[in-house]
């Protein structure tokens, strides 16, 4: 279904809102303001936090998802009691691949004229969304690390920004592991840089596997390697360290090269920056690292 692309100017519709209504409509100069703000803003979530603040002034929508890009982007109260507006995001493709769509929870019934404003502004949504979407596209390529595959250290700050922001806002905690590889250097010295490039790479790939959806692997540096956690309590963090260190101990190829994986791992604090809880996580790995290696340690 196509929608003009031309937004509404209350000032010039009296059946813009129902009667009852206590909303206001934009002034031109506050629709020119938004629509502006809207057009530069390149960056997904900030799109999204942008358009339902807009969309809560205006309209009676009590919430927007947009989890077919990122499971953690709801905006408000997307209520169950709610009623759903499923429309998709024409250009857009999910994170799977299909077809991308906004869903909107109305907390009461739309008028006619509510909801023509409403696919109006989706409209325009949708065609900044598409851009947003090739925008995030090529800061991912510039986000990965090319040996591995997995996140690189600027996808690991930009990752841990907005996993600490959600946690703010939720009142969430999530995790922290930082890992490095024992006797790596002895792969290097011993058998060539390749070798130890596969050793890496193979790791990654028991990283991916034995890791849920909605934890994230990167590779920080060199052998060592990071991942942030849906965990919220110390064993919690403590069960998925042992997968991994027990996935990686039982891979006959990195035995028969005595690699072996320290870990060392952190719940988020309120008030925590990126360093501060990167630096305790990293702390408790280099006590395992001086004391046998091969184990985990939380701080």
């Amino acid at each position: 279904m196509e929608f003009s692309t031309t937004v509404y100017d209350s000032t010039h519709h009296s059946s813009f809102y129902p009667r009852e209504s206590q909303a206001h409509g934009l002034s031109v100069a506050e629709l020119t303001l938004f629509i502006n703000r809207l057009l530069s803003t390149l960056e997904l979530e900030e799109l999204g936090t942008l358009y339902f603040q807009q969309l809560n002034a205006l309209l009676p929508v009590a919430g927007l998802s947009l989890t077919d890009f990122d499971s953690r982007w709801v905006f408000g109260n997307a209520k169950i009691s709610s009623t759903l507006i499923d429309l998709p995001l024409q250009g857009s493709a999910s994170s799977s691949g299909e077809q991308a769509h906004a869903y909107y929870y109305i907390s009461s019934p739309l008028s006619l004229s509510q909801r023509e404003i409403l696919f109006q502004l989706h409209d325009l949504f949708g065609k900044q969304a598409k851009h947003a979407v090739s925008h995030l596209r090529m800061k991912g390529m510039a986000t990965k690390d090319a040996l591995t595959g997995l996140g690189n250290r600027i996808a690991f700050e930009q990752s841990m920004m907005r996993q600490r922001s959600w946690a703010q806002r939720r009142d969430e905690p999530f995790s922290l592991l930082v890992l490095d590889l024992d006797n790596f250097k002895q792969v290097n010295d011993n058998f060539g840089h390749s070798e130890g490039d596969r050793v890496l790479a193979h790791v990654a790939t028991h990283l991916v596997n034995v890791l849920r959806d909605e934890d994230e692997p990167f590779r920080f540096g060199g052998d060592e390697f990071c991942c942030i956690l849906d965990c919220q309590t110390d064993q919690q963090l403590s069960c998925a360290a042992e997968r991994i260190k027990t996935s990686i101990s039982t891979s006959e190829y990195l035995a028969k090269l005595g690699v072996s994986c320290s870990l060392g791992g952190a719940l988020y604090r309120i008030g925590d920056s990126t360093n501060s809880m990167f630096d305790r996580a990293d702390s408790a790995l280099y006590k395992v690292k001086n004391s046998g290696k091969n184990d985990y340690q939380a701080a």
